[in-house]
């Protein structure tokens, strides 16, 4: 008879996950809640419901190496240069501040010296799972904020690495260990790094070659796991082994199909790592000591929610913004767990200050997703409370924004925010960033940008972009509450303002037309939109059948989405007349003797059967030029017809007569 033990486990482990999950997302909470009340549930301290304890707590480190692997993926190399700044001034100052903090008032409270070093060190880190994951849910990986914590959370990982090493000293261990340790794991990721970034290439594009899709997942697989082996091995922890495979893999041409196939068991592990966080907690501990539980929970989030505003405002960012960052990395992280671990074993702690520190990891972590919920509102009530102001937004750039007068403001200074100023630029229109990020603003004000430091949110930023005068906005930003914040505020201040605001899910398009957006840009449907159009003409659709379909999808998308009363615009019925035509793009020839005279004495559509839809001079489109326009040297046409309309054009622009081309 089989000993079915283990798959009871699993069954009971996934029924209680999908129940609670499912429950606590009707309560509008993240389901994360869900898989830690699940672990409370089924623990040894609940109702022991599962026997292989050990077991679940081996699954769940391959669930933070395969989140930390992701993000290595999204966050390449080059990535991390640009955030080499924020990650060593607000990391430093996070973890610097939480340590000595911690430290101190663990000694304070009677714990010998070297506990009081160990609490510092466990107690400064965050938790990288819990909070990217809330960060990847919400759509905030790139927003001000999100950056910030980003930047504590990688360099608490790279610390997690000095403070292992660092025990054995605590301990009065010998020097010499530490040290070997040092150079082994300096070794050891000096040669990952040859690895991965001269061999692993090769062997991708050979087992790509095979064309068996099981095959290359095997091989991801054994390559994140045996990174992440081979740095535990070395002394460091298992997730930068498995966040310095994915930096790597995040150059190459297989990086989407990677994150793609890692993404289900990502998810899959993940939430058996949340369960077995819960399975940590005692609640017999908590109610024998309920008081040192609640005085310390509250203590640690005060210390690391002030240590996280600080590392924020040490790097040039507003305090309300700060705040959201300190608040979102209150709690304490999972490898504090492996840290603790080890000190034990070391017996640098007393076994009831383990006890209850663990207790208090535990609840920091499942107070986190309720954290995140309160984050915003509550940095902008402490950030009024302490009659905190900003910084004046305008006080360097005062002389260029004061004559500034129906103006473009772009909030952000991404590849988005960007490309919005170019085409403004080509147009000769002016315009104004806003950006939070204290070295893009440096940056761009090198290259000769007019930008704003600021929150794009504050009316005390909005009014020193001269908003009042603006034309124009354009949110151009990650931040999905800051766009719905900033909406509104911007409408409020200019009620004539026209505002286009770019979110990535269809979603957000009816909350932020009723708080004041004249149109919304989403990413989700713009890719839609691309691929279809790129598939259409795959298939050698004309081009003029193409424009009518996606234009027929823009007008379906707007009245579904955006206002309800609307019409469908005109450019569907304009296209009509295209079916299975085709638009092409021809120069005037210089020597061309129709150069100085009119579209309408050209009479194009009579003499070629084509129309001009569009000139094309000196970088500028003249879109549905006036019949008075005059040919110049160098322009070029825009062209709707069919290919025999094309060929007499092409003969007429060079001087041939209609008889001499049609014959």
């Amino acid at each position: 008879m089989h000993d079915l033990s283990a798959l009871q486990d699993v069954l009971i482990l996934l029924c209680l996950a999908l129940a609670n999950a499912w429950l606590f997302s009707l309560l509008r909470q993240s389901p994360i809640v869900g898989y830690l009340t699940t672990g409370l549930l089924v623990g040894p301290y609940g109702l022991h419901l599962i026997k292989g304890v050990h077991e679940v707590e081996m699954v769940a480190e391959i669930g933070v190496v395969l989140l930390l692997f992701t993000i290595g993926l999204e966050f390449s190399y080059k990535r991390i240069v640009r955030l080499k700044n924020l990650l060593l001034s607000a990391g430093t100052t996070q973890v610097v501040a939480t340590s000595i903090a911690v430290a101190c008032g663990t000694y304070l409270l009677g714990e010998p010296p070297v506990a009081a070093v160990v609490l510092g060190m466990a107690m400064a880190l965050s938790s990288t799972a819990i909070v990217l994951k809330l960060l990847l849910e919400r759509g905030e990986i790139d927003s001000a904020h999100g950056r910030i914590a980003l930047s504590i959370l990688l360099f608490q990982d790279i610390c997690v690495i000095l403070f292992i090493v660092a025990l054995p000293i605590l301990g009065s261990r010998s020097g010499s260990f530490s040290l070997l340790a040092i150079a082994k794991s300096a070794l050891i990721l000096g040669g990952l790094y040859l690895f991965v970034r001269h061999l692993l290439k090769p062997l991708l594009r050979g087992i790509l070659k095979t064309r068996a899709p099981e095959l290359f997942r095997l091989t991801i697989l054994a390559l994140v796991l045996g990174t992440a082996w081979i740095t535990a091995h070395a002394g460091l922890s298992l997730a930068l082994g498995a966040f310095l495979a994915g930096l790597a893999l995040a150059e190459s041409d297989s990086s989407h199909q990677v994150m793609a196939d890692i993404i289900p068991f990502r998810d899959v592990f993940l939430a058996v790592f949340f369960i077995s966080v819960g399975m940590l907690v005692d609640i017999r501990l908590w109610i024998t000591n309920w008081w040192a539980v609640l005085i310390g929970i509250m203590l640690l989030s005060l210390a690391k929610t002030i240590a996280g505003t600080l590392a924020g405002i040490a790097s040039r960012y507003p305090l309300r913004t700060s705040l959201v960052a300190g608040l979102m990395t209150f709690q304490v992280g999972e490898f504090s767990f492996i840290l603790m671990a080890q000190a034990r074993t070391l017996d640098l702690i007393p076994i009831q200050t383990y006890q209850l520190t663990l207790s208090i990891i535990a609840l920091s972590m499942m107070l986190t997703p309720l954290m995140f919920r309160m984050a915003q509102p509550l940095s902008l009530r402490l950030a009024g409370l302490f009659g905190w102001r900003d910084p004046d937004p305008v006080s360097d750039e005062h002389e260029r924004t004061a004559n500034l007068d129906g103006h473009v403001i772009i909030a952000g200074y991404g590849h988005a925010g960007r490309n919005v100023a170019r085409a403004l630029r080509d147009m000769c229109l002016p315009y104004i960033h806003i950006e939070m990020n204290g070295e893009m603003v440096r940056t761009a004000r090198k290259s000769g940008e007019i930008i704003i430091h600021g929150d794009a949110t504050a009316p005390a930023v909005l009014e020193g972009a001269g908003i009042h005068k603006a034309r124009a906005m354009v949110l151009a930003i990650n931040d999905p509450s800051a766009l719905a914040r900033a909406v509104p505020t911007a409408r409020e201040l200019n009620p004539d303002l026209y505002i286009v605001a770019r979110t990535h899910y269809v979603t957000n398009i009816q909350p932020l037309m009723k708080a004041g957006a004249n149109d919304i840009i989403t990413d989700e449907f713009g890719a839609g939109l691309e691929m279809a159009a790129f598939l259409l003409k795959a298939f050698q659709v004309p081009e003029g059948r193409v424009l009518k379909i996606l234009s027929s999808l823009r007008d379906e998308h707007q009245r579904r989405y955006e206002k309800q009363d609307s019409q469908p615009s005109n450019l569907t019925g304009y296209l009509s007349v295209l079916e299975g035509g085709e638009i092409e793009i021809q120069a005037v020839p210089d020597d061309s003797p129709h150069i100085g005279r009119t579209l309408a004495e050209l009479n194009f559509r009579a003499v070629t059967g084509t129309t001009v839809m569009g000139v094309i001079r000196n970088e500028r489109v003249i879109y549905s030029p006036s019949a008075e326009l005059r040919l110049e040297t160098g322009d070029t046409l825009m062209l709707i017809g069919e290919e025999q309309g094309f060929q007499i054009t092409r003969a007429f622009l060079h001087g041939q007569s209609i008889q001499e081309t049609s014959s």
